[in-house]
C-alpha cells in the first residue's frame, strides 16, 4: 500500500514539474502532436537506486501565435469583389485656349487664343468662374456630374468680345474590367454614356462700327458615348485617359463634338488625391440664319489641375 501511495505522489510531482517547464520553455512551432515520456526521478540516492516508473502524457502540437493583421485600407473590399458606395468631390481649374470661329447675327470672328493668352485673360478679364467635378458610385456603377462656367470680357481697343460659357455633363459609367486595386500594373476600363449640355453667350462689338453690342445666346444638348481607362503605375500614382464623341447632328445637337482627357492621379492619402492633365474639346455647332444665326466651330484645349476628396 505504501508503494502505491509513493507512486501516486511521484506521478503528481511529475505533472507539476511538467506544467512549470511548459510555462517557462515554449514548445517549438514545428513540434508534432504525440506523446512525451516523463521520467519520474526520485529525490534521494536511495530512491534513485530503485527502478522508477515511467509516465507517458499526451502533448498537443504547438501552433504559431494567431495575430489578426488588418488589410491595407486601399485594398479593403477588393478581395471580395463586392464594392460599396463611394463619393468624390473635385474642384478644378481648366485654363483653355480657343482656336476656330465664333459668330452671332451674321457676323463671324476668327479666334486664335493660346493657353498663355487664356491664362492672362483669366487674371485680367475673368469676371466669374466655377469648375466642379463630382462622382458617385456603387460597385461597378458610377454617375458623374461636371460643371464648367466661365465669363470673360476682353477689351483690346478695337473690339469687345464678351464670352459666357457653361458646359455641364451628366454621364453614367460602367466598369467592364478591373477592381480599382492600387497595385502597380492594375488596369481598369469603363464604358460611358450620357449627355453634355452647352450654353454659350457671345457679345460682339467693333468700336466705330457697331453702335451697340451684337448679342446672341444659344444652348443645346449632345448625347455622348465613350470610354475611360487607367493604369496603376505605382501604389500612389496612376495615369488615365478618357475619350467621347457626341452630337451627330441629332435634332438641335452639334454636328460633331469630340472630347479627350488625359492625365494622372496622385494619392496624397486615403481620402485625398491630386489630379493634373490636358483636355481637348472640339465643338462644331451652327444654328439659325441672318440675325438669328449662331456659330461655334472651335477647339477648346488646355491643362487642368484638380484636388479630389473621396468619401
Amino acid at each position: 500500500m505504501s508503494t502505491f501511495l509513493q507512486l501516486l505522489a511521484a506521478f503528481a510531482a511529475a505533472l507539476s514539474l511538467a506544467g512549470v517547464a511548459a510555462a517557462q520553455v515554449p514548445l517549438r512551432p514545428d513540434s508534432l502532436p504525440g506523446t512525451a515520456t516523463v521520467d519520474v526521478t526520485a529525490g534521494s540516492i536511495a530512491d534513485a537506486a530503485r527502478p522508477q516508473p515511467v509516465v507517458t502524457v499526451p502533448v498537443a502540437a504547438a501552433t504559431a501565435p494567431s495575430v489578426f493583421m488588418p488589410q491595407p485600407a486601399e485594398h479593403l473590399g477588393q478581395a471580395s469583389g463586392a464594392g460599396g458606395p463611394w463619393f468624390v468631390v473635385a474642384p478644378y481649374a481648366w485654363i483653355f485656349g480657343m482656336h476656330g470661329q465664333v459668330g452671332a447675327r451674321g457676323r463671324v470672328f476668327t479666334v486664335d487664343e493660346s493657353v498663355s493668352d487664356a491664362a492672362q485673360a483669366a487674371v485680367e478679364d475673368l469676371k466669374g468662374a466655377l469648375q466642379l467635378h463630382v462622382e458617385a458610385g456603387y460597385g461597378d456603377v458610377c454617375v458623374i456630374a461636371d460643371l464648367t462656367y466661365m465669363r470673360v470680357e476682353p477689351l483690346d481697343g478695337i473690339a469687345r468680345v464678351e464670352q459666357e460659357s457653361t458646359i455641364f455633363e451628366l454621364i453614367g459609367f460602367y466598369r467592364v474590367c478591373g477592381n480599382g486595386c492600387r497595385e502597380a500594373g492594375a488596369v481598369t476600363f469603363d464604358v460611358l454614356a450620357g449627355a453634355r449640355h452647352y450654353r454659350f453667350s457671345n457679345s460682339l462689338q467693333l468700336f466705330g462700327v457697331d453702335l451697340s453690342p451684337i448679342d446672341r445666346t444659344n444652348s443645346w444638348t449632345d448625347l455622348i458615348v465613350g470610354a475611360r481607362a487607367s493604369v496603376q503605375v505605382s501604389e500612389n500614382l496612376s495615369v488615365f485617359a478618357r475619350a467621347d464623341v457626341g452630337g451627330f447632328g441629332i435634332g438641335h445637337a452639334s454636328k460633331q463634338s469630340c472630347n479627350v482627357v488625359t492625365g494622372f492621379e496622385y494619392h496624397c492619402s486615403q481620402c485625398c488625391s491630386l489630379y493634373g492633365g490636358y483636355r481637348w474639346l472640339k465643338i462644331d455647332r451652327s444654328a439659325g440664319i441672318g440675325r438669328d444665326s449662331f456659330l461655334l466651330d472651335a477647339t477648346l484645349a488646355g491643362p487642368f489641375v484638380a484636388f479630389g476628396l473621396r468619401f
